[in-house]
């Protein structure tokens, strides 16, 4: 047997040489190496020829991807099972976990500790589009609350590398509206990046010394908004950061001013971008999108974007994927809502009584004073600083929406008089007491928080669980933001709201909008209003506050007057302010108007809202309440519906027969009795006869003038007739009739941004098709730019349009000012004459800062070279001998130094060393100090002169 084997290996050994001896000699092209299967751990088929061809770049990026994405995969499970041996809370791992997106094990290390185990429903459908290969943009809707900051922080964290950059230029930009949203969106960023741990993977222009630790450098992060310091802002963007977080009209200061360049952006994020576009931010981020490279990775989020997207084309995206979640919860079902009947002139005195009896805020501070230095984080036993501010809700916490500046400070002045903790925030407010005055309300050292929409975009305020609408807003949209402050992340929340006569179309253009029923009659409210919260999360009710509760706050707001001299004066200036604000707000659709009308019209007298039963617990009282608003109710009506027996031209005179005016009333009474008797037997009767006898038979005497008859209450004829008197009042078919009004119309119109301003005339402007611009863009554009136009000031036709005093994009500046979208201050030039920095260019490396030096670009410290020449010596000095000693003496100490044992001579002194007397040069090239016969006479003829002159005799008149 074993020699067997040993001939069949022989066999095979020549087989095989012989095979070798006929293949001919290999090139370099037989020896490619496969990046792909090395990559992937794949070796390929022999017998696939595919395989052997080279794979187009973006097949190679593809599988880069892939098997990073399997690394991270695999390296955050064994992270997660980490976090689980030490006890901690474990994230999920299923299919629409974080751990299954691909995160960087750190990155979803953070998640994990600060508790986000599953990803909310707009997270799952934006991270991993966000983290595909190749980038795509994407705008993202869906309603407050459900993480959408935490949707593109985490991708953007991922695509950074989660660490810093040592080449020059920011590398993402995220533009907010407001300032408190941007302080918020900082802190989410740097609690992702909070102890990450990078990889063997280095960025561009980094040097083997700035990753030989294995762990970078972190994130750097600058927030540039409005209301700081441009100095400070000049240093931050000096820094080299990261990421920018910016309000739009600073950012392009900044740019303009500094000559920025923004080829280095990435990532660009919109975030509420509906506040954004609308007017005031669109020539900023027209001129912003305009600095942007087209290589950017572009994407918009907010709660409310109009489906068509047409208002935002100017963002520039490219092939969008549109993530829509608000289709069917607009806003949040742990939201509950109600909606109050107020006058305007007792507004004050319901929001008094919604504090005291609803909400019951306390009076002063809920804190005690241990709890006062709350500011500073308290650190634990293991050194570990807990929480700066509560994160739990507090039963409390109230914040009041005002339409103006001015009702903020009315408001704030008023419930301090009251005895509320109150602080006020809005846009005009410095940046210190913005975030003063919000540090207060969220250390709940304030309960209630006065403020204007500025606070209504974005912000998360953990301690929130009340949200007052003092004046109801124009549009949804701006409804849905502000009650969004409140009901966030699984909490509970109430939302009030007081509404007007004049505010009452907007009530029902909402209700239109949210597709929830507006109950306002007593014997539509539910059974369980009093008893329940559930049916406050599933429609509106709308009622008015017990009449005799607002007689007694009325009379309390007046002696609030008459204590505090400053509420009359605040109080006229609110209403000037608001009848400002009723002329310039939109307005809402004509249908909704209509609908107002009619509410109006039916009024709620004898009506209690329910939830004052609720929230005073329970039935307790409920019986005495509802018997004394109808005891009042049936007063009212009796009131109302009194009228004389006599009028003015016969007071006193009435039963006598001998008046003029007696006489002539009683043949007006007799005339209008017989019409009214005409009337009556006209044709209404005939047709109600024939409507009894199609109901009660043929001949329709059978049952007139029975009592027995049951009579069918509101509901049964709805259910009956709706259907049938659709059909016979509509004359087409709901299955082929196409109406001009899209079929979700109110919820886009909800929407929109113009919030009810423009017209269905306005927007169908912009549909129409013009051929002729279509054909000749160029030409138009042309003609619009040579268009002559009358300008006021100038006082003569000009061209173009006539924006600005010479056709400038001009922008409002914090205070209101409008200034050209270029007005360059000079205050970056002096910047930096003043700290000696010079800003390295895009892509080159970063300026290194050591102590307090001063480095140039490329982190070369400054090295300063300039001599200043000392001046010669004057002879005619007290001194002059005493220094000429001196000097001489450095010369032979020098020239020692130098090796040689004589001085040569003032004019052949060699190696003087730099910064002494001669600066470095030789004494032979210095100037000669002994004067020549010529300058001893000038001097002596210059001396003569002055001699001469002060010698001359005083040329003042004697007298």
């Amino acid at each position: 047997m074993a020699s067997q084997k040993r001939k069949r290996v022989a066999q095979e050994g020549q087989d095989t040489h012989s095979d070798c001896l006929e293949v001919p000699t290999a090139s370099d092209d037989d020896f490619d190496v496969d990046i792909s299967g090395t990559l992937t751990g794949k070796r390929p088929r022999r017998d696939d020829p595919e395989n052997q061809s080279e794979h187009d770049d973006d097949d190679i990026e593809e599988l880069i991807h892939d098997s990073i994405t399997k690394r991270n995969v695999k390296g955050g499970t064994e992270m997660l099972k980490k976090i689980k041996s030490k006890g901690k809370n474990k994230g999920d791992t299923g299919g629409g976990s974080f751990q299954s997106m691909g995160l960087h094990p750190s990155l979803l290390r953070s998640l994990t500790l600060q508790g986000y185990r599953t990803p909310t429903p707009i997270q799952r459908a934006s991270i991993p589009t966000l983290l595909a290969s190749p980038p795509r943009d994407l705008v993202g809707m869906a309603r407050t609350g459900s993480g959408k900051t935490l949707a593109y922080m985490v991708p953007l964290v991922q695509r950074l590398g989660g660490r810093h950059a040592h080449t020059f230029g920011a590398r993402a930009i995220i533009l907010v509206p407001a300032r408190e949203l941007a302080l918020q969106v900082v802190k989410v960023g740097k609690a992702l990046v909070r102890g990450w741990t990078g990889d063997t993977a280095q960025h561009a222009g980094d040097d083997d010394g700035d990753f030989s630790n294995g762990k970078g450098e972190s994130l750097r992060w600058s927030l540039i908004v409005g209301g700081e310091g441009l100095d400070e802002q000049f240093e931050m963007i000096s820094n080299n950061p990261d990421i920018i977080i910016a309000t739009p009209g600073r950012l392009l200061h900044l740019i303009v001013e500094m000559s920025l360049s923004l080829s280095s952006v990435q990532y660009v994020v919109f975030d509420e971008a509906d506040r954004l576009f609308e007017l005031g931010f669109s020539t900023a981020l027209t001129e912003i999108l305009a600095r942007l490279p087209t290589s950017r990775q572009t994407l918009l989020f907010s709660a409310t974007l109009p489906k068509s997207l047409v208002e935002f084309a100017k963002a520039g995206l490219r092939d969008p994927k549109l993530v829509r979640l608000d289709a069917e919860s607009k806003i949040s079902t742990d939201l509950r809502m109600a909606f109050f009947s107020v006058k305007q002139a007792e507004k004050d005195a319901c929001l008094l009584a919604l504090l005291r009896d609803v909400i019951k805020v306390p009076c002063g501070s809920t804190e005690s004073s241990k709890d006062d230095d709350s500011e500073s984080p308290v650190k634990s036993k293991k050194g570990k600083s807990k929480a700066k501010h509560p994160t739990h809700s507090a039963p409390h916490q109230t914040l009041v929406f005002a339409a103006t500046k001015h009702h903020v400070e009315y408001l704030s002045a008023l419930l301090t008089a009251a005895g509320y903790a109150v602080s006020a925030l809005y846009g005009s407010l410095t940046q210190s007491v913005r975030t003063f005055q919000m540090s207060q309300f969220l250390t709940r050292k304030t309960n209630v928080l006065v403020v204007t929409d500025v606070a209504a975009r974005g912000i998360d305020i953990p301690v929130l669980e009340h949200v007052v609408n003092y004046d109801f807003p124009v549009g949804a949209r701006i409804f849905v933001h502000r009650v969004g402050r409140t009901a966030r992340a699984g909490r509970k929340g109430w939302a009030w709201s007081f509404v007007g006569h004049g505010e009452l179309p907007y009530l029902c253009d909402l209700q239109l909008f949210l597709g929830r029923p507006l109950i306002t009659l007593p014997s539509s409210f539910p059974a369980s209003a009093t008893t329940s919260e559930e049916p406050y999360t599933q429609s509106l009710i709308f009622a008015p506050f017990p009449r005799d509760l607002m007689d007694a706050e009325v009379e309390y707001a007046r002696a609030l007057d008459e204590s505090q001299n400053t509420l009359p004066t605040l109080r006229a200036v609110m209403g000037r302010g608001h009848g400002m604000y009723e002329r310039s707000r939109g307005k809402a659709s004509v249908a909704s108007y209509r609908r107002a009308k009619e509410l109006s019209r039916g009024g709620q007298e004898g009506v209690v809202h329910p939830v004052l039963t609720l929230m005073r617990g329970g039935d307790d009282g409920k019986e005495d309440t509802r018997e004394m608003e109808e005891k009042r109710a049936a007063i009212v009506r009796a009131v109302s519906a009194f009228k004389p027996a006599e009028t003015v031209f016969e007071v006193g005179t009435r039963g006598k027969a001998g008046t003029a005016n007696a006489a002539l009333m009683k043949e007006r009474r007799k005339a209008l009795a017989k019409a009214v008797e005409r009337a009556g037997t006209s044709g209404p009767s005939d047709a109600s006869a024939v409507v009894d006898a199609g109901q009660n038979g043929e001949d329709g005497l059978d049952e007139v003038g029975d009592g027995d008859v049951e009579m069918a209450d509101e509901e049964d004829i709805a259910a009956v007739f709706n259907i049938s008197n659709k059909k016979s009042l509509n004359f087409r078919d709901e299955d082929y009739y196409m109406s001009h009004y899209q079929k979700d119309a109110m919820t886009e119109k909800g929407y929109s941004l113009t919030d009810g301003a423009s017209s269905f005339a306005a927007q169908a402007q912009g549909a129409i098709l013009d051929l002729a611009g279509d054909e000749d863009t160029i030409g138009t554009r042309q003609r619009h730019q040579n268009k002559m136009t009358w300008d006021k000031k100038k006082k003569k036709f000009i061209k173009g349009g006539g924006i600005g005093a010479d056709n400038m994009k001009l922008l409002r500046t914090e205070n209101g000012t409008r200034l050209p979208a270029t007005y360059k201050s000079g205050r970056f030039e002096d910047w930096k004459k003043k700290s000696r920095v010079s800003l390295p260019k895009i892509g080159e490396r970063e300026a290194e800062r050591r102590g307090t030096g001063t480095v140039g670009p490329g982190g070369r410290r400054w090295k300063h070279t300039k001599v200043t020449e000392a001046k010669p010596l004057d002879k005619l000095n007290n001194d002059y001998e005493r220094k000429s000693r001196q000097l001489k003496k450095k010369e032979e100490s020098t020239a020692k130094e130098a090796g040689d044992t004589k001085p040569k001579g003032p004019g052949k002194a060699r190696n003087i060393r730099s910064g002494g007397r001669f600066a470095g040069k030789s004494v032979g090239r210095v100037k000669n100090e002994i004067k020549t016969v010529d300058q001893i006479r000038k001097n002596r003829m210059v001396a003569e002169r002055k001699k001469a002159k002060n010698a001359r005799p005083s040329r003042k008149r004697k007298s």
